[in-house]
Parts: C-alpha cells; structure tokens; sequence
C-alpha cells in the first residue's frame, strides 16, 4: 500500500501531515455548437435557435478522460483495540472481503461521463 502512494513512499517513517494528500487534478471541458436562423415576417424579425451543448466533452473522446478520482478512504488504519498489557494494535482497513492495496478508485457519478442536451428556441418580436 505505502509503495503504490507517492506521499506515503516519500514519507516512509514520518508522521502523516494534515491536509498534505491531495486529489489527483480532473481536466474537464464543455462545448457549445450554436447556429441561428431568422427571417423577417410581417416587418418583424423571427428567429429560430438549434443548439446542442456537449457536457464533458473530453470523456466523449476518451473514455479515461474527465473522470475524476475519490479516496478508497479516509481512514486507512482501524484500531483494533489494546491487548492485556495496554498496547494498541492497528490493522490495514478493508475494501469488501480484502485489505485496501490503493488510495484513490475512479468516481462513478454523472459528472463523470459526457452529457449531452440539445435546445430549441423560436424568438418573436
């Protein structure tokens, strides 16, 4: 576990320091394509708006892209309780049936996946 995290590698022996972990950064970008179309009836102007706005677009073209990281948890070490002479023992906290052997794990939400929502508006004056 201490191999695979660049802090807790570097930092082998020390004590953890608040606040010192941070989540690895998430490039996201949204697209708008927009296209007007009017015309004057009667004297006035009509027009009609299509747009189509792409949210995530970068997970559109690759599936690994945009999706942000959480923590496996927060609390890697579970207190297992004192011994009859007082000592406390700790064990590695567990993910399902088996020890934690990562700190993040990939988010699964909705601003995780690209969205897309089309629009239609008619202007009249």
């Amino acid at each position: 576990y201490i191999k695979q995290d660049e802090y807790l590698n570097a930092n082998r022996g020390k004590y953890a320091e608040r606040g010192a972990v941070f989540m690895p950064m998430v490039f996201r970008a949204d697209m708008s394509i927009m296209q007007e179309v009017f015309t004057n009836l009667f004297g006035k102007r009509n027009s009609l708006q299509l747009r189509a706005d792409i949210l995530n677009v970068t997970n559109l073209l690759n599936k690994n892209w945009g999706v942000g990281d959480r923590f496996v948890t927060t609390q890697v070490l579970v207190s297992k309780g004192a011994d009859v002479n007082g000592k406390l023992s700790y064990q590695l906290a567990q993910s399902g049936k088996k020890l934690i052997d990562h700190t993040f794990e990939k988010n699964v939400t909705l601003n995780d996946v690209f969205q897309i929502q089309f629009g239609l508006r008619y202007t009249f004056n």
